[in-house]
């Protein structure tokens, strides 16, 4: 999961929205069915389930590049992404429409649509998922993340992130690696590209700062990040700095 961070394309949006609607509606509710858990890992390639227990025994389903891959006791196999009504056939269960519908998650479209996947475009989405996991896995075992969470790809949003901070307080804040936002019904969200963000949970009761550059978060966009030198060492700054501000 080391690949290096590229320089996106205009059709980058357009994937990305596909890949977020097969793991909401496909990869994270065949975990979900079997142990009632939707999170999901990012992995070589793309994103997987945690292990569970399904009707082929000790099973994972994931993304790799423009496959959808489901490895069980039974063996290991893959299909080409086409369509969602595709996928579900493939992994064995309809496309969760009516559960991912009470989150903010894009509209499906029609079910036997072309999801348009390019395989460039994957890749560097998959390349963002792996660079933030890194990140987030070292920040979240680093001494100093008080009350730190384990690292979870969030379907709804479909971003890495952690939690940091007293829960019993109001230091409390998500660190994430969103691959830009959508809108509920499909179209582009205020950050329509991958960027870094420290969201305070309650953002009235954050230290005042220029680095609060959002507003009532944080943001360090794709397009700075990739013309770092070290996009790794700028993005790990960025968030203990976020980090550092909220522990006062």
């Amino acid at each position: 999961m080391n690949a290096p961070l590229v320089p996106l394309s205009d059709s980058f949006p357009a994937t990305r929205l596909a890949l977020h609607r097969v793991a909401a509606y496909i990869v994270s509710p065949a975990r979900r069915h079997a142990m009632g858990r939707m999170g999901l890992r990012a992995a070589p390639g793309g994103l997987v389930t945690p292990t569970f227990a399904g009707p082929e025994g000790m099973t994972t389903v994931g993304v790799a590049g423009v496959d959808l891959v489901v490895h069980s006791d039974a063996g290991h196999r893959h299909q080409r992404l086409s369509t969602l009504a595709a996928a579900g056939s493939f992994v064995g269960i309809a496309p969760d429409v009516a559960w991912a519908s009470n989150l903010d998650i894009p509209a499906p479209g029609p079910l036997d649509a072309d999801l348009g996947i390019d395989a460039d475009d994957a890749a560097a989405l998959a390349a963002w998922f792996g660079f933030g996991w890194g990140i987030l896995d070292a920040l979240s075992s680093d001494g100093d993340s008080a009350h730190a969470s384990e690292p979870q790809l969030w379907p709804e949003h479909f971003d890495p992130a952690i939690e940091i901070g007293d829960p019993a307080g109001t230091t409390r804040a998500s660190f994430g690696f969103s691959p830009g936002d959508v809108a509920a019904d499909a179209t582009a969200g205020p950050e329509p590209l991958p960027y870094l963000y420290v969201a305070p949970w309650y953002p009235d009761a954050k230290r005042s700062s220029d680095f609060w550059s959002a507003g009532r978060m944080a943001v360090l966009r794709y397009s700075d990040l990739v013309t770092e030198a070290d996009p790794r060492a700028a993005a790990h700054a960025f968030l203990l700095e976020g980090r550092s501000l909220l522990a006062g």
